[in-house]
């Protein structure tokens, strides 16, 4: 819910201004805004704070040094097993600086290390295997202290080079030369040439003039022979995975030591810099000072207290009338139970919703599970969803949008089971041929028109709570022709419905005229409150009522798709094999009942529920507090 805000204005004396601003960041209440004084204080007594000269120089060398831990962030990796940081003092983060420093050193150097190590393994891989087969040229030249090599990579798209060297190469040397060949990827060729020392000079002169890289071995192979390069290769591919480790599993220990009190100090200077910065939203006399900004009316008795403890009557915080023309500035409060908080995410997707207007996150945590457990609605899909949600919520506990949105899925997953029950779905119709389950209510597939009636009524329903609400935040506001339009818009629903319900014999027939008359009347006031294009939106409203009919859609195809799955494992021959089959089909539904119940189930809010009350425009309630 959307909470009650009220405008503060904290007095004091000059020098109690930076402790004041600490006992403001500490409590985390008051949502911080220039001052535009209070209505009985006079404006030209005031000004802007200066910022001066020695706030100006600690904040620079704050965020120098924020910059220097950043970087040091960015060279370790995240560990679950960090040590949890003491509470640190941005006053001793020189002392901090100068401990650190070794680390970062080492930690550059494990890094350097490591590159390296994966280079070299890269180099071995890409052309050991060419050395590798060349070597067995060297029996049949008797040894290469009178030979000379030359290693060449190819693009295949050039091939024809190729045959144009082993022509001139064959006339240079007089055919005395050999060649090997090794694809090294899709697009290059690995070729190398042995021939007898004496027409090096010609063979380099040659491919110097051709489009053609020569294979450079890393500086430390240079100079030793062709069989001491392999052996010495082999032992270093063997080598270098277990340095690579060695090096990365130091680095995460020296992230699980420091990682945690790296990310205390950057938050301590945060801190320390918008202590400063906050300066530029205050106000002062020759004598006083003055802090404006909002807070929740149910903390702001405690604030008081607080204050009080602290300052005495030193420091005065009051509350201001907040003026019409302000309203639309007044910061939004969104707290929810506990229970409900985790629907919250539903929000991040729309703009913060204006204040006084109304918060939908209890109706969506009422809906939006009832709505996926009718779609799904089979208790062996609700189980795996309900055990997977605890799963991810155990796993990203510390990730609050990951955490809220298991939690979410979590309460889908009963959802589904108890819509399961209902309909006697277990895994498609298994548990019907098991014989235990059996539709309490209806088999979704045989009763069509029940169904798609129950999917109807609930979308009947829902849009009409979305009007209602709406006339509610209207008549809390003031807003009495804006609250009759959502009025009339309830009036024409029901009176078509009355109309539809007497044509389709489910009411007595002398109700049509009276049915008639009712429709016309709400009608006319629609166009009166709405506007001449208000019976267009009227249609629109229709329409989205059947968008409802999509639970039944869905959730047919669902539980077709699970039977479909059960028919087809019961062909194969073997009891193994068919229950793999139809395992691997049930699978593949339940994440398309995951993913598409979902959506369709948010857009039945966003556009058929929200779109009938929701504001945005809102500024979301930032309080001044301590990361």
């Amino acid at each position: 819910m959307i909470k009650d805000m009220c405008k503060v204005q904290i007095l004091g004396p000059k020098g109690s201004l930076d402790e004041t601003i600490k006992a403001l960041h500490a409590m985390a209440v008051v949502h911080i805004e220039t001052s535009r004084f209070g209505s009985d204080l006079d404006g030209t007594f005031f000004r802007k704070i200066p910022l001066e000269v020695g706030k100006v120089r600690e904040r620079e060398r704050l965020l120098k040094i924020k910059e220097e831990l950043g970087n040091l962030r960015m060279l370790l990796i995240e560990t679950p097993y960090s040590v949890v940081a003491e509470t640190v003092d941005v006053d001793s983060i020189e002392g901090f600086l100068s401990t650190v420093k070794p680390v970062e050193e080492r930690v550059k150097t494990l890094h350097s290390e490591k590159t390296a190590y994966m280079d070299e393994l890269s180099s071995i891989e890409r052309y050991g295997s060419v050395l590798r087969g060349f070597a067995s040229m060297v029996s049949r030249l008797g040894g290469l202290n009178s030979f000379d090599i030359v290693g060449l990579t190819i693009d295949k798209a050039q091939t024809p080079v190729l045959k144009i060297l082993e022509r001139e190469i064959g006339e240079i040397t007089s055919g005395k030369f050999e060649i090997y060949r090794k694809d090294l990827d899709e697009y290059t060729i690995a070729v190398v040439f042995a021939y007898p020392a004496t027409f090096t000079a010609s063979v380099r002169s040659l491919i110097s003039g051709e489009s053609i890289n020569e294979i450079k071995l890393p500086d430390n192979y240079g100079d030793l022979p062709l069989m001491e390069v392999i052996k010495r290769m082999a032992g270093r591919r063997d080598a270098l995975p277990g340095l690579i480790e060695d090096a990365e599993f130091e680095i995460s220990v020296i992230s699980a030591n420091w990682q945690a009190k790296i990310e205390a100090f950057i938050d301590a200077i945060d801190d320390k810099v918008e202590e400063i910065g906050v300066l530029g939203y205050c106000s002062q006399t020759k004598y006083t000072f003055v802090i404006e900004g909002w807070a929740p009316s149910e903390l702001l008795a405690p604030l008081i207290y607080e204050f009080k403890k602290l300052f005495g009557e030193k420091v005065v915080i009051r509350e201001l009338e907040i003026k019409e023309e302000e309203t639309d500035l007044i910061p939004v409060y969104v707290e929810n139970p506990r229970l409900i908080k985790p629907f919250e995410i539903f929000l991040k997707a729309l703009p913060t919703p204006r204040y006084g207007s109304v918060d939908p996150t209890p109706f969506v945590a009422l809906f939006f599970p009832t709505f996926f457990g009718l779609i799904v609605g089979d208790v062996g899909y609700g189980l795996v969803i309900l055990l997977l949600g605890l799963y991810l919520k155990k796993r990203f506990r510390r990730k609050e949008f990951f955490r809220d949105a298991a939690y979410v899925g979590t309460l889908c997953g009963a959802s589904a089971i108890i819509f399961g029950v209902v309909f006697g779905e277990l895994f498609g119709d298994l548990g019907e041929h098991l014989g235990i389950m059996h539709p309490l209510i209806f088999d979704r597939v045989k009763a069509v028109k029940p169904f798609m009636l129950l999917t109807l009524g609930i979308g009947v329903g829902h849009v009409i709570l979305g009007f209602l609400i709406g006339m509610g935040n209207h008549l809390s506001r003031g807003r009495r022709k804006e609250a009759a339009g959502k009025f009339a818009y309830i009036l024409l629903i029901i009176s078509v419905l009355f109309t539809i319900g007497v044509a389709g014999k489910y009411l007595p027939e002398g109700l049509l005229t009276p049915g008639l008359v009712f429709m016309a009347f709400s009608m006319v006031l629609l166009i009166l409150m709405e506007g001449l294009l208000a019976p267009l939106e009227f249609i629109k409203t229709i329409v989205n009522i059947v968008s409802y009919l999509r639970i039944m859609a869905v959730g047919m195809a669902s539980v077709i798709m699970g039977v479909v799955a059960n028919q087809i494992g019961g062909l194969v021959g073997s009891l193994i094999l068919g229950i793999v089959v139809a395992g691997l089909l049930h699978t593949l539904n339940i994440a398309l009942a995951i993913l598409s119940p979902s959506i369709q189930s948010m857009r039945l809010h966003y556009v058929e529920f929200f779109s009938k009350f929701y504001e945005g425009g809102g500024r979301e309630y930032k309080p001044f507090r301590k990361r």
